[in-house]
Protein backbone atom coordinates (compact mmCIF):
# COMPACT_ATOMS: atom_id res chain seq x y z
CA UNK A 1 0.00 0.00 0.00
CA UNK A 2 1.27 3.65 -0.94
CA UNK A 3 2.18 5.64 1.95
CA UNK A 4 0.22 8.76 2.40
CA UNK A 5 3.63 10.96 3.67
CA UNK A 6 3.85 14.57 3.50
CA UNK A 7 4.32 16.55 0.03
CA UNK A 8 7.21 16.08 -1.13
CA UNK A 9 7.79 18.60 -3.78
CA UNK A 10 11.16 19.48 -5.25
CA UNK A 11 12.37 18.77 -0.85
CA UNK A 12 9.74 21.23 0.21
CA UNK A 13 9.14 21.38 3.94
CA UNK A 14 6.14 21.47 6.37
CA UNK A 15 5.62 24.83 7.04
CA UNK A 16 6.61 25.71 10.45
CA UNK A 17 4.45 28.31 12.69
CA UNK A 18 5.21 30.39 15.40
CA UNK A 19 7.16 27.81 17.07
CA UNK A 20 9.49 26.91 14.00
CA UNK A 21 8.30 22.99 14.26
CA UNK A 22 5.71 22.75 12.19
CA UNK A 23 3.68 22.59 15.90
CA UNK A 24 0.87 25.32 14.45
CA UNK A 25 0.53 23.86 10.93
CA UNK A 26 -2.64 21.59 9.95
CA UNK A 27 -1.41 19.07 7.41
CA UNK A 28 -4.39 19.20 5.06
CA UNK A 29 -3.93 23.17 4.93
CA UNK A 30 -0.75 22.50 3.59
CA UNK A 31 -1.13 19.72 1.21
CA UNK A 32 -4.00 21.57 -0.58
CA UNK A 33 -1.96 25.11 -0.51
CA UNK A 34 0.83 22.48 -2.31
CA UNK A 35 -1.87 20.81 -5.26
CA UNK A 36 -2.83 24.54 -6.08
CA UNK A 37 0.73 25.03 -6.33
CA UNK A 38 1.03 22.06 -8.74
CA UNK A 39 -1.85 23.19 -10.34
CA UNK A 40 -0.61 26.60 -11.15
CA UNK A 41 3.03 25.07 -12.70
CA UNK A 42 0.95 23.77 -15.59
CA UNK A 43 -2.56 24.45 -15.85
CA UNK A 44 -4.85 22.30 -17.47
CA UNK A 45 -2.60 19.88 -18.23
CA UNK A 46 -2.20 17.61 -15.01
CA UNK A 47 -4.92 14.67 -13.98
CA UNK A 48 -5.29 13.37 -11.32
CA UNK A 49 -2.87 10.85 -11.35
CA UNK A 50 -0.26 13.48 -12.12
CA UNK A 51 -1.02 15.46 -9.44
CA UNK A 52 -0.87 12.47 -6.89
CA UNK A 53 2.63 11.18 -8.22
CA UNK A 54 3.95 14.88 -8.06
CA UNK A 55 2.75 15.19 -4.25
CA UNK A 56 2.88 12.01 -3.41
CA UNK A 57 -0.49 11.51 -1.93
CA UNK A 58 -2.81 8.31 -2.55
CA UNK A 59 -4.49 8.85 -5.90
CA UNK A 60 -8.25 8.47 -3.66
CA UNK A 61 -6.82 11.43 -1.25
CA UNK A 62 -5.94 14.03 -4.12
CA UNK A 63 -9.32 13.19 -5.34
CA UNK A 64 -11.07 14.29 -2.32
CA UNK A 65 -8.63 17.45 -2.49
CA UNK A 66 -9.57 18.20 -5.59
CA UNK A 67 -12.85 17.79 -5.43
CA UNK A 68 -12.98 20.37 -2.11
CA UNK A 69 -11.22 22.72 -4.22
CA UNK A 70 -13.62 22.39 -7.74
CA UNK A 71 -16.70 23.00 -4.60
CA UNK A 72 -14.89 26.46 -3.51
CA UNK A 73 -14.16 27.57 -7.24
CA UNK A 74 -10.41 27.39 -6.37
CA UNK A 75 -9.75 25.31 -9.16
CA UNK A 76 -11.86 23.82 -12.49
CA UNK A 77 -11.65 20.53 -14.35
CA UNK A 78 -11.23 20.49 -17.71
CA UNK A 79 -12.76 18.48 -20.46
CA UNK A 80 -9.89 16.69 -20.97
CA UNK A 81 -9.69 16.13 -17.26
CA UNK A 82 -6.82 18.68 -16.35
CA UNK A 83 -6.94 20.95 -13.73
CA UNK A 84 -6.62 24.80 -13.78
CA UNK A 85 -7.29 27.23 -11.13
CA UNK A 86 -10.40 28.88 -10.74
CA UNK A 87 -12.00 32.45 -10.64
CA UNK A 88 -12.29 32.39 -6.90
CA UNK A 89 -8.43 32.68 -6.01
CA UNK A 90 -8.84 35.67 -8.64
CA UNK A 91 -11.23 36.79 -6.24
CA UNK A 92 -8.58 36.32 -3.63
CA UNK A 93 -6.01 37.48 -5.05
CA UNK A 94 -7.72 41.49 -6.50
CA UNK A 95 -8.87 41.46 -2.23
CA UNK A 96 -4.98 41.41 -1.40
CA UNK A 97 -4.12 43.95 -3.75
CA UNK A 98 -6.93 46.23 -2.52
CA UNK A 99 -5.52 46.21 1.08
CA UNK A 100 -1.88 47.22 0.49
CA UNK A 101 -0.93 50.20 -0.75
CA UNK A 102 2.91 52.03 -0.23
CA UNK A 103 1.16 54.47 2.26
CA UNK A 104 0.42 51.61 4.98
CA UNK A 105 3.66 50.81 4.70
CA UNK A 106 5.99 53.64 3.84
CA UNK A 107 6.61 54.69 7.61
CA UNK A 108 8.01 51.16 8.92
CA UNK A 109 10.17 51.17 5.03
CA UNK A 110 11.57 54.38 5.73
CA UNK A 111 12.67 53.69 9.38
CA UNK A 112 14.12 50.44 8.77
CA UNK A 113 16.31 51.83 5.83
CA UNK A 114 17.40 54.60 8.37
CA UNK A 115 18.34 52.06 11.38
CA UNK A 116 20.94 50.55 8.41
CA UNK A 117 21.73 53.60 7.37
CA UNK A 118 21.97 56.08 10.10
CA UNK A 119 21.07 58.79 7.88
CA UNK A 120 17.66 60.17 6.74
CA UNK A 121 15.36 57.50 4.53
CA UNK A 122 12.58 58.76 3.01
CA UNK A 123 9.63 57.43 0.69
CA UNK A 124 7.53 59.57 -2.07
CA UNK A 125 5.86 59.59 -4.59
CA UNK A 126 5.24 61.62 -7.66
CA UNK A 127 1.91 64.05 -6.98
CA UNK A 128 1.42 66.33 -9.23
CA UNK A 129 4.68 66.55 -10.95
CA UNK A 130 6.59 67.00 -7.98
CA UNK A 131 7.77 64.48 -5.37
CA UNK A 132 5.35 64.44 -2.06
CA UNK A 133 7.25 62.88 0.75
CA UNK A 134 4.83 60.24 2.87
CA UNK A 135 7.23 58.80 5.12
CA UNK A 136 10.32 60.47 6.52
CA UNK A 137 12.54 58.61 8.89
CA UNK A 138 15.18 61.38 10.40
CA UNK A 139 18.52 59.64 10.77
CA UNK A 140 21.03 61.72 12.38
CA UNK A 141 20.70 65.01 14.47
CA UNK A 142 24.16 66.50 14.64
CA UNK A 143 24.38 67.66 10.82
CA UNK A 144 21.83 65.22 9.41
CA UNK A 145 18.94 65.74 6.99
CA UNK A 146 16.14 67.09 8.84
CA UNK A 147 12.50 66.93 6.57
CA UNK A 148 8.93 65.93 7.47
CA UNK A 149 6.55 64.32 5.59
CA UNK A 150 3.74 66.52 3.35
CA UNK A 151 6.93 68.37 1.99
CA UNK A 152 7.21 68.69 -1.69
CA UNK A 153 10.28 68.95 -4.29
CA UNK A 154 10.65 69.02 -7.57
CA UNK A 155 11.09 65.62 -9.37
CA UNK A 156 14.09 66.24 -11.80
CA UNK A 157 16.94 66.94 -9.18
CA UNK A 158 15.67 64.43 -6.60
CA UNK A 159 16.35 61.00 -6.01
CA UNK A 160 13.16 60.32 -5.22
CA UNK A 161 11.86 61.66 -8.74
CA UNK A 162 14.82 60.68 -10.85
CA UNK A 163 14.04 57.54 -9.70
CA UNK A 164 10.65 57.15 -10.59
CA UNK A 165 11.18 59.58 -13.56
CA UNK A 166 13.92 56.65 -15.16
CA UNK A 167 10.71 53.92 -14.95
CA UNK A 168 8.69 56.06 -17.29
CA UNK A 169 8.76 56.18 -20.88
CA UNK A 170 10.56 59.70 -22.36
CA UNK A 171 7.25 61.48 -23.77
CA UNK A 172 5.52 61.21 -20.60
CA UNK A 173 8.42 62.38 -19.01
CA UNK A 174 8.72 65.28 -21.84
CA UNK A 175 5.68 66.13 -20.96
CA UNK A 176 6.22 66.67 -17.15
CA UNK A 177 8.70 68.88 -17.52
CA UNK A 178 6.58 70.89 -20.04
CA UNK A 179 4.20 71.58 -17.19
CA UNK A 180 6.55 72.00 -14.42
CA UNK A 181 9.93 73.26 -15.94
CA UNK A 182 12.67 72.55 -14.24
CA UNK A 183 14.25 75.03 -12.33
CA UNK A 184 18.54 75.32 -11.36
CA UNK A 185 18.08 75.32 -7.81
CA UNK A 186 22.34 74.62 -7.59
CA UNK A 187 24.97 74.74 -10.11
CA UNK A 188 24.99 70.71 -10.43
CA UNK A 189 21.03 70.40 -11.15
CA UNK A 190 20.53 69.47 -14.56
CA UNK A 191 17.49 71.54 -16.03
CA UNK A 192 18.43 70.99 -20.10
CA UNK A 193 15.88 68.06 -21.16
CA UNK A 194 18.41 65.95 -23.27
CA UNK A 195 20.82 66.17 -20.44
CA UNK A 196 18.05 64.94 -17.81
CA UNK A 197 17.39 62.11 -20.64
CA UNK A 198 20.84 60.75 -20.68
CA UNK A 199 20.61 60.71 -16.75
CA UNK A 200 17.37 59.07 -16.75
CA UNK A 201 18.97 56.61 -19.30
CA UNK A 202 21.81 55.94 -16.71
CA UNK A 203 19.43 55.87 -13.60
CA UNK A 204 17.37 53.00 -15.59
CA UNK A 205 20.28 51.26 -16.44
CA UNK A 206 22.09 50.56 -12.80
CA UNK A 207 19.31 50.50 -10.79
CA UNK A 208 19.11 53.51 -8.67
CA UNK A 209 19.16 57.38 -8.72
CA UNK A 210 21.98 59.71 -7.79
CA UNK A 211 20.88 63.38 -6.30
CA UNK A 212 24.63 64.87 -5.91
CA UNK A 213 24.12 68.02 -4.28
CA UNK A 214 21.71 69.05 -7.14
CA UNK A 215 18.57 70.10 -4.93
CA UNK A 216 20.55 71.59 -2.25
CA UNK A 217 24.21 72.57 -1.96
CA UNK A 218 26.17 70.04 0.55
CA UNK A 219 23.69 67.42 0.04
CA UNK A 220 23.76 63.88 -1.21
CA UNK A 221 20.71 61.42 -1.89
CA UNK A 222 20.46 57.90 -3.37
CA UNK A 223 17.13 56.31 -3.96
CA UNK A 224 15.08 53.58 -5.83
CA UNK A 225 12.29 52.85 -7.18
CA UNK A 226 9.36 51.38 -5.64
CA UNK A 227 6.84 48.71 -7.51
CA UNK A 228 3.37 47.70 -7.03
CA UNK A 229 1.56 44.25 -7.78
CA UNK A 230 1.58 45.11 -11.23
CA UNK A 231 4.42 46.30 -11.64
CA UNK A 232 3.60 49.99 -11.68
CA UNK A 233 6.02 52.30 -10.12
CA UNK A 234 3.89 52.93 -6.92
CA UNK A 235 6.69 55.52 -5.59
CA UNK A 236 10.66 55.10 -4.54
CA UNK A 237 12.90 55.28 -1.48
CA UNK A 238 16.05 57.18 -0.95
CA UNK A 239 18.50 57.88 1.58
CA UNK A 240 19.54 61.65 2.12
CA UNK A 241 23.17 63.22 4.06
CA UNK A 242 25.73 65.33 3.61
CA UNK A 243 28.48 65.01 1.13
CA UNK A 244 31.64 64.08 3.84
CA UNK A 245 29.26 61.24 4.73
CA UNK A 246 27.89 59.73 1.49
CA UNK A 247 31.51 60.35 -0.30
CA UNK A 248 31.51 59.09 -3.93
CA UNK A 249 33.70 56.12 -2.77
CA UNK A 250 30.37 54.90 -0.43
CA UNK A 251 27.61 55.19 -3.05
CA UNK A 252 28.19 52.17 -4.39
CA UNK A 253 27.22 50.51 -0.59
CA UNK A 254 24.80 52.60 -0.04
CA UNK A 255 22.63 51.94 -3.31
CA UNK A 256 23.20 48.46 -2.81
CA UNK A 257 20.88 48.86 0.39
CA UNK A 258 18.82 51.33 -1.22
CA UNK A 259 18.10 48.81 -3.96
CA UNK A 260 17.57 46.79 -1.59
CA UNK A 261 14.87 48.30 1.03
CA UNK A 262 13.02 49.30 -2.45
CA UNK A 263 13.18 45.43 -3.35
CA UNK A 264 11.53 44.46 0.19
CA UNK A 265 9.12 47.17 -0.60
CA UNK A 266 7.96 46.22 -3.67
CA UNK A 267 7.19 42.42 -2.34
CA UNK A 268 5.27 43.93 -0.35
CA UNK A 269 3.40 45.58 -2.23
CA UNK A 270 2.68 41.87 -3.94
CA UNK A 271 5.34 42.72 -6.66
CA UNK A 272 7.19 39.26 -7.90
CA UNK A 273 10.48 39.90 -9.73
CA UNK A 274 11.55 37.63 -12.62
CA UNK A 275 14.11 34.83 -11.39
CA UNK A 276 17.02 36.94 -13.65
CA UNK A 277 17.55 40.34 -12.68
Amino acid sequence: MRRESGPQRGGRQQAAGPGGDGRYTIRAVTRAIDLLDAVAEDQGRRTLSDLARQTGLHASTTLRYLESLRERGLIVQTSSGGYRLGARLFELGSAFTRGISLWEHAQEIARDLSIRVNETASVGILDDGRILYIAIENGQRELGIQWRPGTRHPAHCTALGKAILACMPWPAVNSLLVSHPPEKLTTRTITEPGALRSELEVTAQRGFAIDDEERAQGVVCVGASIRDFSGSVAGAISISGPKFRLASSQLRSYADLVRGSADEASRRLGYVYPEKR
